[in-house]
């Protein structure tokens, strides 16, 4: 089991309170999606970003750049995809 794997259980064992807490902090501590050159005024004006982690936008995504790679989470977690917000989450896209 993979650290995202890991990640995936202990958020599967918390609340939904805990559970948005936890994605509120993420989102302000170390996401990067909000700086990628995709990123776009749609997502910006719904608060989207942490892609990797809660799915795809639903915002149209005209893919410029990615910098998933970039990001602590994805190597903190040990993520092997990219284009989250265009292909879906990382959860998402290992069962495809």
């Amino acid at each position: 089991m993979d650290q995202f794997e890991l990640a995936l259980e202990k958020m599967s064992e918390m609340s939904e309170e805990q559970l948005n807490q936890l994605i509120d902090m993420e989102k302000k501590k170390i996401c990067i999606c909000r700086t990628c050159p995709t990123s776009n005024q749609c997502m910006a004006e719904n608060n989207e970003a942490l892609f990797c982690i809660l799915g795809k936008s639903n915002c149209e995504v005209d893919q410029v750049e990615c910098i998933c790679s970039k990001c602590p989470a994805h190597t903190n977690f040990e993520m092997k995809h990219e284009s989250y917000c265009k292909e879906g989450s990382e959860k998402e896209q290992r069962l495809k």
